[in-house]
């Protein structure tokens, strides 16, 4: 397995990818050839396609939500398997939907009917609660909890600790909703 980044959050998905996988390297521009938590870096992040056909499977370990999801592209350009690096110390329901390319960190929880979409980061301890729709490319902080039925758009950080709810989201929230799912939120 490929991850893509060695900072902070790289280094926390180390430790997930090593439940699964015990062929692991990281690209990033910093530490080329150098080794983290017992993980060679074996290149710079534009070297991925270099090492298509001996990594298949490829996690992207930015903590910037933009940037994350052009690298995530860039992979499923190159033919890399995109995979959903998941802790099992977490709690996820069976009937919960979590897309590829999505880090879901240890005692993270995420309820019924939970929709996750691409590339998010669901961080330590923090909880999605039931009929939640998390948008492409978030990041779910630690200890942050997202009520029931909320709906985050693409991009969106909650915060460590934060509680996101239905009444935090204003007008410019509204309107970003309606522009990526094409109606207007049901839940006012």
């Amino acid at each position: 397995m490929l991850i893509v980044g060695a900072g902070g959050h790289g280094r926390c998905c180390l430790d997930i990818a090593r439940e699964y996988y015990d062929h692991i390297a990281f690209l990033d521009d910093n530490h080329i050839n150098n080794m983290i938590n017992d993980c060679k870096v074996i290149g710079q992040i534009d070297d991925m396609r270099l090492y298509c056909s001996e990594y298949k499977d490829i996690v992207i370990a930015i903590g910037n939500n933009k940037l994350r999801k052009q690298l995530f592209n860039k992979a499923v350009e190159l033919g890399y398997d995109l995979i959903s690096l998941i802790s099992n110390k977490s709690i996820i329901s069976n009937y919960a939907n979590i897309d590829k390319g999505t880090v879901v960190f240890p005692n993270a929880v995420i309820e019924a009917n939970v929709t996750v979409g691409k590339g998010c980061i669901i961080s330590t301890g923090a909880i999605i609660d039931h009929d939640a729709v998390v948008g492409d490319y978030c990041h779910i902080n630690a200890l942050a909890v997202v009520s029931s039925m909320t709906k985050i758009t693409e991009y969106t950080k909650v915060d460590y600790g934060q509680v996101y709810r239905k009444k935090d989201m204003d007008e410019t929230w509204k309107e970003e909703y309606v522009k990526q799912f094409g109606e207007e939120p049901s839940f006012f």
